[in-house]
């Protein structure tokens, strides 16, 4: 008899690797939880390697020539993926650590109001999680 792997959604050890790790793991998914040391080490991890990525691809298409549109281009949409891919790990992280708060990944909707929504949205994102009576599991 085979016994089901649990996967937790938190690392025995936050840290930058780690929760870095976690963030590419649940890239595209949204119905988990995120402890608050995972959000942020991963946050930081994810941005620093994206943007190394995209300085990497874009002083590559600055040493091009200006002839040379094939190359340029592909370049330029390796940037927009990465970029892209960026945009969609923080918002689904951003969506998991609402659930740890056992909020609705709708509160995300909140940054949408100039200035004082953005400010809301990292008040609640720093928030300890909270586990009483909370529908999204720690484990799937």
């Amino acid at each position: 008899m085979q016994m089901k792997e649990q996967v937790w959604n938190e690392s025995f050890r936050p840290g930058i690797i780690s929760s870095t790790r976690l963030y590419f793991q649940d890239l595209f998914i949204g119905a988990k939880r995120m402890s608050r040391k995972d959000f942020w080490w991963g946050y930081l991890g994810m941005t620093v390697v994206a943007y190394v990525i995209m300085a990497l691809l874009a002083w590559a298409i600055t040493k091009m020539p200006v002839e040379d549109y094939y190359w340029s281009t592909i370049l330029g949409v390796a940037l927009a993926i990465t970029m892209g891919y960026y945009w969609i790990a923080i918002f689904t992280a951003m969506i998991r650590r609402l659930h740890d708060r056992k909020m609705h990944g709708w509160w995300l909707l909140i940054s949408l109001i100039p200035f004082v929504g953005e400010i809301a949205l990292i008040v609640l994102l720093c928030l300890p999680q909270r586990d009483f009576g909370n529908q999204w599991p720690k484990d799937i």
